[in-house]
């Protein structure tokens, strides 16, 4: 039978279930919202397709022959399993045990996930997560690498890609403070003149700040390459090395290394703070509770932010 199936003939299986469940030509025509004289042309194509009468007329309406009878069951499962692949997936958080993989830096890691994790803890008791690190090639590749969302700091995206701005940040210099700059005028020229740590997740040979500097003429020299935010404070305390980074960050982690932050001495571009996600998650009911919630909580975190000094 599947290969006499068309799209005309599936429109009459409907048609069918109500009549099984009716037992009436005019009630299922009701029911359906169609004329009684639709109703049984529909009637007459289905015994056609089915080979069968399907139903003999009573005085009380509508008997199914034993062929009907025996699609009965089979009919309204079939229906129920299509409705379902046509009607969105529902998504309890209370109830799930699904897993969710985030892609972020180690520093979004430590500023942005723990209050979602506290929230998804809450609220989704069964959600695993899992971190992938994250890396500037990587926007290319959510979809294979079956990524599910990403925060990032991201300029352009491949359209296949949707995102959401989460909020603004700048970039701040960080040092000891012990550090000779702190004496006397920090100017551009003087920081171009330090000693500086440059965080290079892909083993870029330059920052940001540098394009920056470039359009002043100068540069500076990085005596320090490192592929970690975080670990990039303890490797410049007590050093007279400049750690230029965005100013969240720095307010999370310069106290604890016992480091002084200075605003960034010349006009520049704000980081912006994205999530990013492939197309192919845009109507998931689950990835857009995921989403909402990142949303909600990564944005509290930077509106808590104070203007940088």
């Amino acid at each position: 039978m599947p290969d006499r199936l068309s799209g005309s003939d599936l429109n009459l299986l409907p048609v069918l279930h109500v009549l099984l469940e009716e037992r009436n030509v005019t009630r299922a025509a009701g029911k359906l919202n169609l004329s009684q004289s639709a109703i049984s042309r529909s009637l007459g194509r289905l015994r056609k397709l089915f080979n069968d009468p399907l139903f003999t007329r009573t005085p009380k309406g509508l008997n199914p022959t034993p062929r009907a009878e025996a699609l009965a069951v089979q009919l309204r499962l079939s229906l129920s399993d299509i409705g379902q692949l046509i009607a969105p997936a529902e998504f309890d958080p209370a109830s799930t045990n699904r897993l969710f993989r985030l892609s972020t830096t180690d520093y979004g890691a430590q500023i942005f996930i723990p209050p979602v994790i506290r929230r998804i803890h809450r609220e989704a008791p069964g959600v695993d997560l899992e971190i992938i690190p994250w890396h500037e090639h990587l926007i290319n590749e959510l979809d294979q690498q079956n990524i599910d969302i990403s925060t990032c700091a991201v300029s352009d995206a491949p359209a296949a890609v949707h995102g959401r701005g989460l909020g603004k940040d700048q970039f701040v210099c960080v040092m000891s403070r012990n550090h000779p700059l702190l004496q006397g005028d920090f100017t551009l020229q003087a920081y171009a003149d330090a000693s500086h740590a440059l965080i290079t997740m892909g083993g870029e040979r330059k920052g940001l700040v540098d394009y920056t500097l470039e359009k002043y003429g100068l540069q500076r020299r990085i005596a320090l390459r490192v592929p970690h935010f975080v670990a990039a404070f303890a490797l410049v305390a007590d050093t007279e090395l400049i750690l230029t980074v965005p100013y969240g960050l720095a307010k999370s982690c310069a106290t604890d290394h016992g480091l002084k932050i200075l605003s960034f001495p010349a006009k520049q571009e704000e980081i912006t703070y994205s999530l990013i996600w492939h197309e192919r998650f845009m109507r998931d009911s689950g990835h857009i509770w995921l989403r909402q919630l990142m949303y909600e909580e990564v944005t509290r975190t930077i509106a808590q932010w104070h203007t940088p000094p």
